[in-house]
């Protein structure tokens, strides 16, 4: 019930603030029918193959959370139990940031490849409109794309890991029962 509280206020509070945010002018909202039609395809242009370290962290991570859900549940449990549980779970969530700043890097220098591509031949240069396209295209969508994905995530899985196990967690560290229903 708090997971539905908590995400119907977030839902909420953002409705309230883009709305805002176009009817002042501050925010101007375009929309682009492709990737509605295909956001596969969308997805994969922008995150290409980091979608492969994102993917298996996300599970890692559900994995924990279970993991330690189950384990908060069970009499047996040891406070190092959970202790170490956390601290990798800590470790993933970390990972989305360093996954997001590593893949940065690798779209940047793919994009620098791709612009500087063919500019010591002697065939006149490449004008400004081009090497914008050989940037944009050759990885600076995808550096852009990994920071953003990669940081907004690190961030939504701190949030869920404390809604997820926060109060059955704090109730287990500090000895106290589950209040009854």
């Amino acid at each position: 019930m708090k997971l539905v509280t908590i995400s119907l206020l977030s839902l909420f509070w953002c409705f309230l603030f883009i709305s805002t945010g176009i009817s002042t002018g501050w925010l101007t909202v375009t929309t682009s029918l492709p990737w509605l039609l295909e956001p596969g395809a969308f997805i994969f242009r922008h995150l290409r193959l980091s979608l492969i370290p994102f993917g298996i962290l996300i599970f890692v991570y559900l994995f924990l959370v279970s993991r330690i859900r189950t384990a908060l549940n069970h009499p047996g449990t040891t406070r190092s139990t959970l202790s170490f549980l956390d601290r990798i779970l800590n470790n993933v969530i970390g990972a989305f940031f360093g996954v997001g700043v590593i893949w940065t890097a690798v779209g940047m220098e793919s994009a620098l490849i791709s612009a500087l591509n063919g500019l010591h031949q002697a065939s006149g240069g490449i004008g400004p409109q081009e090497l914008l396209d050989r940037l944009v295209n050759g990885g600076l969508l995808l550096a852009l794309s990994t920071t953003i994905f990669g940081g907004s995530c690190g961030y939504i899985l701190r949030i869920l890991k404390i809604t997820l196990i926060g109060p059955d967690w704090d109730r287990f560290m500090l000895n106290e029962r589950k209040p009854e229903k």
